[in-house]
């Protein structure tokens, strides 16, 4: 397994303690553990998931090269983990514009990545 399989595989463990922290959620009170939106959370939650089964997927297939793998972890472990600290800091990318140059040009590599991957399958190159 690469380096993009294992970060998938970190992601999913990451995917499964963000899902028993929801399940712990459900039965208390608003705000508990400082969470102020919970739907952020459960959006971090899946994709993690989601994210870290694709890594996994990719990964098995072999059609993703290490400098596409070394920005799809950045990009997809930061739309993960950005997702996810919403919960406590709905307002964190809002308030700085460095953040939201940050956040922008992680999405945009991530779908330009996925992008490369995809032709050069296509291609079979």
């Amino acid at each position: 397994m690469n380096v993009l399989g294992i970060g998938g595989l970190v992601l999913l463990v990451i995917g499964a303690w963000s899902g028993l922290l929801l399940y712990a959620c459900v039965a208390k009170p608003k705000g508990w553990a400082g969470i102020k939106q919970l739907p952020r959370l459960r959006q971090g939650h899946v994709d993690a998931l989601i994210i870290g089964t694709v890594f996994v997927a990719a990964d098995s297939a072999g059609v993703v090269d290490l400098g596409a793998s070394i920005i799809l972890l950045i990009t997809g472990y930061y739309t993960a983990l950005s997702t996810g600290a919403l919960a406590w800091w709905p307002d964190f990318v809002d308030r700085s514009r460095p953040l939201q140059i940050i956040e922008w040009a992680c999405f945009a590599g991530f779908a330009l990545a996925w992008t490369w991957v995809a032709a050069r399958a296509i291609i079979n190159w």
